[in-house]
């Protein structure tokens, strides 16, 4: 963050982003910031690159790009088998950040129904 508020938050010069950004996303789980990064930058995508109001082309680009249920769960399992673990547990199971699967996935539930219009 630069010294704009870590002084602010407990342990804030622990924890606290020191990289500067141009654009901030805030997200309490980076998953779930990158996924609506994703379903954003596949927007833009096709809001720039549509020959008409082709809506199904929109709702394509976002579903190719986006990752499915499925994907992110058979990714975490894989990395749990592997060894990987949890970044604020610290244990080898299969959450993301200390979350729930369950939590996460709803969360991309929601980011692709927002991203389709639905």
């Amino acid at each position: 963050d630069g010294g704009n508020g870590n002084e602010h938050i407990p342990d804030g010069e622990k924890i606290g982003a020191v990289m500067p950004a141009d654009h901030l996303i805030a997200a309490s789980v980076s998953n779930w910031g990158a996924y609506a990064l994703i379903a954003a930058a596949a927007l833009v995508f096709a809001a720039d690159n549509r020959d008409d109001d082709d809506d199904d082309n929109n709702k394509s680009i976002v579903e190719d790009v986006l990752p499915t249920e499925e994907m992110e769960t058979r990714l975490l399992h894989r990395c749990v088998a592997a060894g990987c673990r949890d970044g604020v547990s610290g244990r080898m199971e299969a959450t993301v950040d200390g979350m729930p699967l369950e939590r996460s996935m709803e969360c991309l539930r929601e980011i692709r129904k927002v991203a389709l219009g639905k």
